[in-house]
């Protein structure tokens, strides 16, 4: 399949407003009368896939030369580009720093020398509001160059060495980013090593000097790295109040921040979904509190508000569903699904499959539940048919599992045997089930090929397992237990905790 030009994938990416913007920017490049480049770029717009040769006619019978499709293309990339800039202009502190930056340039050079250093001084204020420490550095070398040139060679000295102190900050902050970084990649490929090296590993991180105290994250964006360093750690240790400590107090840096959110608000939005995937085995006022507050930033967002949106919609409801289920609340969680489902026909979802796929299992999880097994059906269907074990594989494999339990329950024993055949075969090379979800999956093996299937057989071979999970670590998000004590009691998940 012939790969989308980049205008082609930069236009579906544009909101209503921008498209808007960009046919008055573009305006001012007529070409004869016409306006070839807001013709194509509707001809662009209303394609789902991109086809050259249908396009030159569709051009030609607008009464537009075509001949020349590719460099047409490349010209309108960088009108688009143009527009983007204009309608982003001073929607961030960063932007307005770069606009700055030309005019400051073209000051320079045209020898306006005091405007130049007018010009700088509010560039500075912006630059150290929002810590960008590299278009600080850009800043001060532009009033290096005025200072030299208008109030003499001692003053553009001084400015030289107040480059220093940003050269410091910037490479503290780069230091600590890398330390976050092998954080991440430790915590997300933990499986790969034992328990023991990956504790080793996250040890030899946290000895770093820049982690002894958040005294040496000199900046505050080095100290925003610092906490979501040790949250990374403590997580991996599944302690979960200590992760909730350094999310929390992460939170409250942010929120003393003018810039932050407005300047990274899909950083913002993935440190809340991670307060709240902690917050959510604690204080129930104040996690809805932080709900309501996610909710209402998705509202304020000036950049992609579309994406902010989108994101907010799925880490609300996600952790919302999990606290209904992790507090055996089933009917409110079955309440929310329903307006979930309302409400998503609204959004055009474009979520990483990351968090789209355990957002499907959760639905059928909840609906399997309450008894609905041929919705939880429908849902399971998504998560294994539109996503693959590469995006989230744990969760995957739990998803081929509770497909074999929702197909037991419709008494699809075939179905039962096949899944349960290809689950225990998988988790045989990866092992991402634990003891008893891969226990479960042989009971359901047994009893979907037994030829006397009885209620007995079911109570002897399930019993043993709700004995064996009532010794096993606790975990909120567990379901076999709830699923086995329910079916042997010829009830529902929601029934059995009421």
């Amino acid at each position: 399949m012939k790969k989308s030009s980049a205008v082609f994938t930069l236009i579906k990416t544009l909101t209503m407003s921008e498209k808007r913007y960009f046919k008055i920017f573009s305006e001012r490049h007529i070409i004869g009368g016409r306006n070839k480049y807001v013709l194509l770029f509707e001809e662009l717009d209303k394609r789902i896939t991109e086809n050259d040769a249908e396009i030159k006619n569709s051009l030609k019978k607008a009464g537009v030369n075509a001949d020349f499709l590719s460099a047409d293309k490349n010209y309108l990339y960088q009108l688009i580009l143009g527009s983007l800039n204009g309608f982003h202009d001073s929607r961030t502190y960063n932007l307005e720093i770069k606009e700055a930056l030309l005019s400051i340039e073209i000051l320079f050079h045209k020898g306006l020398y005091t405007e130049c250093l007018k010009l700088i001084a509010k560039t500075e204020t912006l630059a150290e509001a929002c810590e960008n420490f590299q278009l600080m550095i850009d800043v001060l070398m532009w009033k290096k160059r005025c200072s030299g040139y208008s109030l003499g060679l001692q003053k553009a000295a001084e400015v030289n060495l107040s480059i220093d102190k940003y050269i410091t900050l910037l490479n503290n902050l780069k230091s600590i980013t890398d330390l976050y970084y092998r954080s991440n990649l430790l915590q997300a490929g933990n499986e790969k090593f034992s328990k023991k090296s990956v504790l080793k590993k996250f040890e030899r991180i946290l000895q770093q000097p820049e982690l002894e105290s958040d005294k040496n994250a000199l900046s505050f964006s080095a100290k925003v790295y610092y906490h979501l360093i040790y949250s990374n750690y403590y997580r991996y240790l599944n302690n979960q109040l200590k992760e909730l400590q350094h999310l929390q107090q992460l939170v409250e840096l942010i929120h003393r921040s003018k810039t932050y959110a407005v300047e990274y608000p899909l950083d913002y939005i993935s440190i809340y979904d991670r307060l709240l995937s902690s917050k959510k085995f604690f204080a129930p006022s104040s996690f809805f509190k932080d709900i309501d507050t996610l909710n209402a930033f998705a509202h304020k967002a000036h950049i992609r508000k579309d994406v902010v949106q989108q994101r907010v919609f799925i880490h609300t409801h996600t952790h919302e569903l999990e606290y209904y289920f992790i507090n055996h609340h089933y009917q409110k969680a079955l309440d929310k699904t329903k307006s979930i489902e309302k409400e998503i026909l609204k959004l055009n979802m474009d979520i990483e499959p990351y968090h789209m796929l355990y957002f499907y299992y959760l639905h059928a999880l909840i609906l399997t539940c309450v008894g609905e097994f041929t919705g939880a059906l429908n849902f399971i269907n998504k998560v294994l048919n539109n996503f693959s074990p590469a995006h989230r594989p744990a969760i995957y494999l739990r998803g081929e599992l509770l497909n074999a339990i929702i197909h037991y329950e419709l008494k699809n024993y075939r179905i039962v045997a096949s899944l349960a055949k290809h689950a225990l075969k998988k988790n045989q090379s990866h092992k991402l089930l634990n003891p008893i979800e891969e226990n479960l999956l042989r009971v359901l093996l047994k009893l979907a090929t037994s030829k006397t299937l009885s209620y007995k057989e079911e109570t002897a071979l399930l019993q043993p397992l709700l004995t064996e999970i009532e010794t096993a670590p606790d975990n909120a998000m567990q379901f076999a237990d709830k699923w086995i004590a329910a079916h042997l009691k010829r009830k529902t998940v929601s029934e059995l905790f009421k």
